[in-house]
């Protein structure tokens, strides 16, 4: 990502973490402006190139931490989020902010101390917190520094926190940095979202190679973190099971399974309102032309038939890496996960503590 102009609000201009960032996006013209909101007011139909769209630092005015939403009568693994950012340098096709955001622009929220003193004040009893929510976790760690900056500063507020960072990204942690946030190895957890890489190519434009993925995820687990994998979207195709058992067969290489926090998997779903973007803005994509109905939360979804047998097949291949691997659904049905699981998942080993 590089920008050519970079827009800084007035009133976090000062903050030392704005200066910060500003310093890693050297050439980019910068401006002074009164407010985001007015801004995007003014360009909300405008389309920029991933490459160079335009950067905003800028004050959240909302809350930083929110439960995750989640999707109508499905069941949520008891996630909150942290608005830390909204935009991503990839450009997914399935990326439901296309649809979600009316914000043209790549925009970091900078006033951040207010972010640990709302967790500070909310904060009570075990949470897992993410901030991919609305961005890439790790995508622009170079520029933003929040790993090292902000993330120990979270988990000092509580022993009871677990910061999950979830990427598309090839960043690596580094030995001498590493060290620095060793105390909370037990607290963070380095997440990865995984796909055949064939699918990488097709769908997942501008995001790194799956080995490379892998890679990075290695590297943390030798550095002693935990380290997630998220199988989502999960997307059908007459070979599926082939293509993902070699992103199975890379994770059983590469990562030793006692270094696994857990594993998510979820099957491809969007919103109405998303196919026509994706038919428009990527003519070449097949994934919407599938067997594809409304689900009870209105999002186009995978017969519920075809759903449960996918599962149950990764299920089995995971449990072949290692049998007590975590490993849960990611926005679906009960009736789903019973016939998955046979029980709810507050009731299914190792996942009771994340639900």
């Amino acid at each position: 990502m590089r920008p050519e102009i970079i827009y800084i609000e007035k009133e976090i201009a000062g903050l030392p973490y704005t200066q910060a960032v500003l310093q890693k996006f050297s050439g980019a013209h910068v401006e002074i402006i009164e407010d985001i909101r007015a801004l995007i007011r003014q360009n909300k139909k405008t389309t920029f190139s991933k490459q160079n769209q335009p950067l905003v630092l800028a004050k959240q005015r909302g809350r930083f931490l929110e439960k995750c939403p989640g999707t109508k009568e499905h069941i949520c693994c008891n996630y909150y989020t942290l608005n830390i950012a909204v935009g991503c340098p990839y450009d997914c096709t399935y990326c439901f902010l296309q649809s979600y955001s009316n914000n043209p622009y790549y925009t970091i929220y900078v006033n951040l101390d207010e972010m640990l003193a709302e967790i500070r004040g909310q904060v009570r009893g075990k949470i897992r917190l993410g901030t991919g929510e609305f961005t890439d976790s790790l995508a622009l760690e170079t520029y933003t520094q929040f790993v090292y900056t902000y993330s120990p500063q979270i988990c000092a507020l509580s022993p009871d926190i677990t910061l999950e960072l979830k990427t598309k990204s090839n960043w690596t942690l580094s030995g001498a940095e590493a060290s620095g946030l060793a105390q909370f190895r037990k607290q963070l957890v380095f997440a990865w979202s995984v796909n055949p890489q064939n699918l990488i190519d097709s769908d997942e434009r501008g995001a790194t190679p799956l080995r490379e993925r892998i890679r990075a995820a290695r590297t943390a687990a030798e550095c002693g973190y935990c380290v997630a994998l998220h199988f989502d979207p999960i997307i059908y195709s007459a070979d599926w099971a082939e293509q993902y058992q070699t992103v199975l067969d890379l994770i059983r290489q590469n990562i030793p399974p006692e270094k696994i926090a857990w594993l998510s998997l979820g099957t491809l779903r969007f919103t109405p309102t998303l196919k026509p973007i994706i038919e428009q803005k990527f003519p070449a994509s097949t994934i919407v032309y599938g067997e594809l109905f409304p689900g009870r939360d209105k999002k186009m979804r995978y017969p519920e038939p075809l759903r449960v047998k996918i599962y149950q097949h990764m299920l089995r291949q995971i449990a072949a890496i290692s049998p007590c691997l975590p490993v849960y659904l990611c926005m679906e049905s009960p009736e789903v996960w019973k016939k998955v699981y046979n029980q709810l998942p507050a009731q299914v080993e190792n996942l009771n503590e994340l639900f």
